[in-house]
């Protein structure tokens, strides 16, 4: 009988023990911002909001909400909905958490399908941020809709992001200088020629005009379309027979690891004029990898969210998880085995 009463007790104690460990998990989103446990509080189904009841809150300047600019900070500088600040989608966020729990939080970002939106939505799920939107359509069903826009410049940008919204592994979180010329990196270069999101940075959306993917015609971001899969994002600067060749290499690249989910993405750097050299080319050489151009050529957002320097012939950024693993400058025909083997690697390989 005695021995029954001692397993009963030792039983009792060690149910006793666990709740006391679990209990600081409870209480962990208002102390600290720290995750609340997945077990003990589960995020509600991402809800949406229309354009329409967002913009009558804002005329009705309703105090019950905030709207949350989930674009690069450049991009927020540019153009943004009247009355949002910016928080940057990154991968991974870390508290202290600068936002505010007594409001509801409504997200929007320049996703085709609101992606960037409601992954972040789910992020914050994690720290006990339930009372969130997401603006159906995003930024752009809001410019459709010619609905108020509101910019600024890059430095005001800067100063709406919080620190802790910055993506510690990317030192160029803050808004990018413009790429350089050709001319102004000739004059002040002192080493090999750099291109491109360094190695470790996150791959931010950008916006871009497709011209042979499933979106030909239409502004869209390839990026949040394929999300955390694998993916080679390749600039050219201009149409030319190296490119071509180079983009036969790459569509062949992905095709023949897409069971991988391996993605590749062509991106015209020079603009509007390369529409119909893409055309033939996707027709000629049967190119199955989406070919897109930069609106504004040269000068477009793209270039200075990518760093993208014009004065390289191509820039290739081999991708994973939207963090750049490798990034190679003016690859020609010979070395485009370097961009095999770096995505043999990311992909698992030897």
């Amino acid at each position: 009988m005695n021995k029954w009463f001692a397993k009963q007790w030792i039983a009792i104690l060690c149910v006793l023990v666990g709740i006391a460990l679990a209990a600081p998990m409870l209480y962990a989103q208002d102390d600290d911002n720290g995750p609340v446990d997945p077990t003990v509080a589960m995020a509600p189904p991402t809800q949406f909001i229309k354009p329409a009841d967002v913009l009558k809150m804002i005329n009705d300047k309703d105090p019950s909400f905030v709207l949350v600019d989930t674009q690069p900070a450049e991009a927020y500088a540019e153009a943004h909905v009247v009355g949002a600040i910016n928080y940057p989608w990154v991968q991974q966020v870390r508290p202290p958490i600068d936002l505010p729990r007594n409001k509801t939080l409504i997200f929007y970002c320049a996703c085709n399908h609101d992606e960037d939106s409601i992954d972040m939505t789910h992020k914050l799920a994690e720290f006990g941020y339930y009372n969130v939107k997401v603006l159906e359509g995003g930024w752009y069903k809001w410019e459709a809709l010619k609905y108020p826009e509101a910019g600024t410049d890059t430095s005001s940008a800067a100063a709406a992001v919080p620190s802790s919204f910055k993506d510690s592994s990317d030192a160029g979180a803050a808004p990018a200088a413009a790429a350089p010329t050709a001319d102004a990196a000739a004059a002040t270069s002192t080493g090999p020629l750099t291109s491109g999101r360094p190695v470790g940075a996150v791959t931010p959306s950008f916006r871009v005009i497709d011209v042979t993917g499933k979106y030909k015609g239409q502004e869209t971001c390839y990026v949040c379309e394929y999300g955390e899969a694998p993916t080679i994002l390749a600039f050219f600067d201009t149409p030319s027979d190296q490119a071509a060749d180079l983009i036969v290499k790459l569509n062949n690249l992905v095709k023949q690891d897409s069971s991988k989910n391996l993605k590749g993405v062509v991106v015209m750097v020079n603009g509007e004029a390369s529409k119909p050299w893409l055309e033939k080319l996707a027709a000629d050489k049967n190119i199955q990898i989406p070919m897109v151009y930069l609106l504004k050529g040269p000068k477009d957002l793209g270039v200075r969210l990518y760093k993208i320097n014009t004065a390289a012939t191509n820039t290739f950024l081999v991708n994973d998880k939207r963090t750049v693993q490798t990034n190679l400058v003016n690859v020609t025909d010979n070395d485009f085995n370097q961009v095999s083997d770096a995505t043999t690697k990311m992909l698992g390989g030897e």
